[in-house]
């Protein structure tokens, strides 16, 4: 299977999806939405998934299903992957307690959690953790974060909203792309535009099932 397409998430053959480095993504699109896999592939990896770098922060699943979306849009997984999980109920039975590592094809998929999506500082202890420890690798630099709604059912506006604002500052530091995951039809309005306002972009799912930049 070849490498997923610049076109998956915006429907504008003209320019690629990929953010800027340091720039950081809000995906608005219904959680189950099949179309969703191939817009997180596009926005985290421009070259060869064997020279990129993935933080994967899957607070919606486990590390099987982050696995699964790159082996079925791009052939595989990037070089290094490090996936954040949250709960025992959510973790691959490939993954121990405290973290492991796991081998695969071309890849190297180190797997940690948290005890739950509401342990913001855990989180974020750990994402920066993984970002510095990244610092001198070679290659892209990718953060996908699902989702922020599952966030907002375990803590408080106020505080994923901070959350999310220390960690967008660490993505521009580090030099990373980002893209958050965030179901809109979950959430009244004003809860959507107050997070918005911290993204550099954003890429809604529309009816049509076109991908439109807002």
């Amino acid at each position: 299977m070849g490498p997923a397409t610049t076109e998956a998430c915006t429907g504008d053959t003209d320019s690629p999806p990929l953010p800027d480095e340091g720039a950081s993504v809000l995906v608005l699109a219904p959680s189950m939405s099949r179309d969703v896999d191939a817009c997180c592939v596009g926005l985290a990896c421009r070259e060869d998934p064997a020279d990129a770098n993935l933080l994967a922060v899957e607070l919606d699943g486990t590390v099987d299903d982050v696995v699964g979306r790159w082996d079925r849009h791009c052939g595989r997984t990037p070089a290094r992957t490090a996936v954040v999980t949250a709960g025992e109920s959510t973790r691959s039975a490939a993954a121990a307690a405290g973290g492991e590592s796991m081998s695969l094809p071309g890849s190297s998929v180190s797997v940690t959690s948290v005890s739950s999506p509401g342990d913001l500082t855990g989180l974020g202890i750990k994402v920066s953790q993984c970002l510095t420890s990244w610092d001198d690798a070679d290659g892209e630099l990718a953060l996908c974060f699902r989702s922020l709604t599952t966030l907002l059912q375990f803590a408080e506006l106020e505080r994923v909203f901070q959350f999310v604002h220390l960690l967008t500052q660490r993505v521009e530091a580090s030099g990373a792309r980002a893209h958050f995951h965030m179901d809109p039809n979950a959430h009244d309005d004003q809860t959507v535009a107050t997070l918005r306002s911290l993204f550099d972009d954003v890429r809604e799912l529309g009816p049509d099932g076109e991908w439109r930049r807002r």
